[in-house]
């Protein structure tokens, strides 16, 4: 039986996207987890991850360390006002904590666009070049918009609860326009293997 290669890099954009996205998502929370072990190192980490995402830390979620467990919560208390520190590391009522280097907003979208791009094939072949009507991705679209416009003309400070609903919104429709999009410049450049 001849391995077609072709056939496989064709199909395969359904698996790159999933592996982008889950060791994507595993780093962003791998990080806060290693700088409770080692600081100087995370340091590096965070500014990378700063291209894609501003990194306030009023509008972050943070892992807070007890004695016995970590949890996951707001940086800061949640009082409808922007800080604009970009700081790492927090103690926040007397736990000490890092902070995950995306905002609430991305942690939100990153994680739907990965629980998206899994439930993707129940309802679609994983090499189709066909995606939903645009005007669902533009409902989709409506929550975190209003959102991010109103806070960003100042009338209001969105907290990171309303930041991971409305991006979990739009992440989890993301994949549903975005595998088609990457299967259709696939079949462009990989041309089907003559039987």
């Amino acid at each position: 039986m001849k391995l077609d290669r072709q056939a496989i890099f064709r199909n395969g954009s359904y698996a790159i996207f999933i592996i982008i996205m889950l060791v994507f998502n595993i780093l962003i929370f791998a990080v806060p987890f290693l700088a409770f072990s080692d600081p100087p190192g995370t340091d590096t980490v965070y500014p990378i991850f700063g291209l894609s995402c501003h990194q306030l830390t009023s509008r972050s979620l943070c892992i807070f360390k007890s004695s016995s467990s970590y949890r996951i919560d707001d940086c800061y208390a949640q009082q409808g006002v922007l800080v604009l520190s970009k700081e790492n590391h927090i103690v926040r009522d007397g736990m000490e904590g890092y902070k995950i280097p995306v905002c609430a907003r991305d942690i939100a979208i990153y994680l739907a666009m990965l629980a998206g791009g899994l439930i993707f094939p129940l309802h679609f072949k994983i090499d189709t070049v066909k995606w939903p009507n645009k005007w669902l991705l533009a409902i989709a679209l409506i929550p975190i918009a209003i959102d991010g416009t109103t806070q960003l003309f100042g009338m209001q400070e969105s907290t990171n609860a309303m930041r991971l609903f409305t991006g979990a919104i739009t992440g989890f429709a993301i994949p549903f326009y975005l595998i088609p999009m990457l299967n259709a410049i696939v079949q462009r450049f990989v041309p089907k293997a003559k039987k």
